[in-house]
């Protein structure tokens, strides 16, 4: 072998080391790029969480009602894409008693708190739990009529009974509000429902 050819076989373990020591830095900085990427849409998503004022109005007695949910901030965003309000039950309940006439379909299906969105009615679906509409801007409302619920068939003590559970009640609330090029921002609420209930949240 020539000296030259000895040279380049000295050096290739240098030049194989430097090949890896400069991938493992475009390695790092890559990975660093990618936090650093993720740690600002993770800041941007938190400024730009909606603000709400969500109260229940009663303009005609205590049977109906009407979910306001107004946006008030923050200022930078102007408009949201949709919302999404899902009414949540009062507490978890375990599976009815077998051989009971109660299904756990139909006691998934029945609302268990004070108020029901109408069905049909704002954007609600048949089931009366969860009701979606479109976009606003900020200083806009949306707007869900509330029916009260009533007891199940099976439900000890009828209607009288129900009503002494669940009247004056918070309605708990899961709330997702979207916009086009994020992630939801979600919301777990409980509103009060008697006349003057208000929540800022």
């Amino acid at each position: 072998m020539t000296p030259a050819d000895w040279t380049t076989v000295a050096l290739a373990p240098v030049t194989a080391a430097t090949a890896v020591i400069a991938w493992l830095a475009w390695r790092t900085a890559k990975a660093v790029r990618r936090d650093q990427s993720a740690s600002e849409t993770r800041r941007r998503h938190r400024e730009m969480r909606p603000t709400l004022d969500v109260t229940i109005e009663h303009p005609n007695g205590h049977e109906i009602g009407i979910l306001s949910i107004k946006l008030t901030g923050p200022r930078e965003v102007e408009r949201y894409d949709r919302i999404q309000v899902r009414i949540r039950d009062d507490k978890e309940r375990p599976p009815p008693r077998t051989g009971s006439n109660v299904t756990v379909e139909k006691q998934n299906a029945q609302v268990w708190g004070p108020f029901r969105f109408r069905h049909g009615v704002d954007g609600a679906r048949e089931d009366g739990r969860v009701a979606e509409q479109g976009g606003k801007a900020v200083t806009d409302r949306w707007l869900f009529s509330l029916d009260r619920t009533t007891a199940p068939e099976w439900y000890g003590g009828g209607d009288p009974e129900w009503r002494r559970t669940y009247d004056g009640t918070p309605l708990r609330l899961r709330v997702a509000i979207s916009r086009a090029g994020s992630m939801p921002w979600v919301e777990l609420l409980e509103v009060p429902t008697a006349v003057g209930g208000k929540l800022m949240a």
